[in-house]
Formats: C-alpha cells, sequence, structure tokens
C-alpha cells in the first residue's frame, strides 16, 4: 500500500513539474500561430485577451477588441491559451458508469433483479450516461500555459537607516 502511494505521489509531482515547464520566449513560435485567442497577464498583473497578431523573439501583437497593442517580452509575465477538453473521456467514464448502475440495479443482488433487463437496461442507462460525460465535458473551459517568465535572481532593496545620529539609506543589489 505504502508502494502505491509513493507511485501515485511521484506521479503527481512528476505532471505538476511537466505543467510548470514551458517554452522560452523566443520558442513561442513552436506553440502559437497567427489568429489563436490567447490571454497575456503583464507584470502588473493585468490580463489582456485577444487575438495573436504577430510574434517575433523580443514582442508579440495583439488584437484586443479593435486595438493592436504591442507588448515586450519584458512585460510579459504569463501566457495562456484555451484548452478544450477532449468529450471522449468524459463520454467514457459516463459510459461505465451507466453501465455499472444498469449492472448493479438488475443483476444479481440489486433491488429489481432481472437478469433479461440488465443489456437493455446497460445500453439506456449507459447511453445517458455517456451523453452526461460528454455534455460536462464540453462545458469545461480550461487554459493552458505556454509562457511564464523565469523568475529574476536579481534584486534590489532599499531600506531607510534613522538613528539619532545619523540618516541614510541602506542599498542592496543581488544577482
Amino acid at each position: 500500500m505504502t508502494r502505491i502511494a509513493l507511485v501515485l505521489a511521484a506521479a503527481t509531482v512528476t505532471a505538476s513539474l511537466a505543467e510548470a515547464q514551458s517554452l522560452s520566449f523566443d520558442r513561442l513560435a513552436l506553440q502559437l500561430n497567427q489568429g489563436d485567442r490567447i490571454t497575456v497577464t503583464d507584470r502588473d498583473g493585468q490580463e489582456l485577451r485577444g487575438q495573436l497578431v504577430d510574434l517575433s523573439s523580443a514582442a508579440l501583437s495583439l488584437q484586443t477588441g479593435g486595438l493592436r497593442r504591442y507588448i515586450d517580452e519584458a512585460d510579459i509575465s504569463v501566457i495562456r491559451r484555451p484548452e478544450r477538453d477532449s468529450l471522449k473521456n468524459g463520454g467514457a467514464i459516463g459510459l461505465a458508469s451507466g453501465v455499472a448502475f444498469a449492472v448493479w440495479l438488475f443483476g444479481k443482488g440489486g433491488k429489481l433483479h432481472q437478469a433479461g433487463l440488465v443489456l437493455p437496461a446497460s445500453l439506456l442507462y449507459g447511453g445517458a450516461g455517456m451523453a452526461a460525460g460528454m455534455g460536462l465535458d464540453s462545458l469545461h473551459r480550461g487554459s493552458q500555459v505556454v509562457y511564464r517568465k523565469a523568475p529574476s535572481s536579481r534584486r534590489l532593496a532599499v531600506s531607510p537607516v534613522l538613528s539619532p545620529e545619523r540618516r541614510s539609506l541602506a542599498v542592496s543589489f543581488g544577482f
């Protein structure tokens, strides 16, 4: 049991790390095309949604409403694009759930035990479950991070030094 928990934990951490990794800005052309709908979060946390017009190794232009916005790489912290969920997994989960419910309900040990109804009920409940699962998946709206600015190791700290004899500023730089 402990091994299973460790394997699941390792898979979760690996998936999280893989999701957190993204392309460098100059390689975004491998993921994005002109006309793609994207959301750009700038360094102040403001989001701009629009259509990608142009992309270079140092900037991008975004059509938002009737305006074209040019955004330098230095001003971008995150770029996301909408991601639709596949309908296959929702349909499969719904189908399996519906069939399992029908087998439980009409099979041996079920409240309505009638072996002749297991197959038709499986088709009916399985179909309804598949439709419900696909419907739920179609409503899912997610986004994929295609670019995240690497945290800067550079820092500047300024703090006041106040005493009866001295009034000054302490400045420290880090690279």
